[in-house]
């Protein structure tokens, strides 16, 4: 399972542990960060792979980290679409609170793997998702600008 308290890796698959974690995303924080969360998740025959990233990015700072978590889930579940997005929004959020609460000054920005146009699957479930990352008191973005959710999607193969 995905757990924020777990083991992350750098981009070189390096481990680190979840408190190295929170002092690294503190020290991006104080400079003014904002941190980025997101989900993607990989549907295959008999398992879905899950992956959640924390990012920094700044263009000002030249700044561009982040670190990950992915994991296997042998659940029939997530065939269905909506269940596999819910899961992805729950990873994104918990991760979330899992930094608040280390670093409660820090903003965080939760991107989530759906969007609302015609084009996307997902589009009917846009409000509610919306409804409660925001509800869960962090900002959120959606497609075209959840770029955070791409980035995971790197570690889902």
């Amino acid at each position: 399972m995905i757990n924020p308290q777990g083991i992350w890796k750098e981009v070189n698959a390096k481990d680190i542990s979840s408190l190295d974690l929170i002092k690294i995303m503190s020290e991006y924080s104080s400079l003014g960060l904002t941190l980025y969360v997101g989900t993607d998740s990989m549907l295959y025959n008999t398992y879905c792979t899950f992956s959640c990233i924390v990012a920094v990015h700044s263009n000002d700072l030249s700044i561009a980290n982040y670190y990950f978590q992915k994991q296997k889930y042998v659940q029939q579940s997530f065939k269905k679409l909506e269940n596999k997005i819910l899961k992805e929004i729950e990873i994104s959020i918990n991760t979330a609170q899992f930094l608040k609460e280390y670093i409660p000054e820090s903003n965080i920005e939760v991107h989530i793997d759906i969007g609302d146009t015609n084009r996307n699957a997902t589009k009917h479930l846009v409000d509610s998702a919306k409804g409660w990352v925001k509800g869960m008191g962090f900002d959120v973005k959606i497609k075209p600008y959840s770029w955070a959710s791409s980035v995971a999607d790197w570690h889902t193969k």
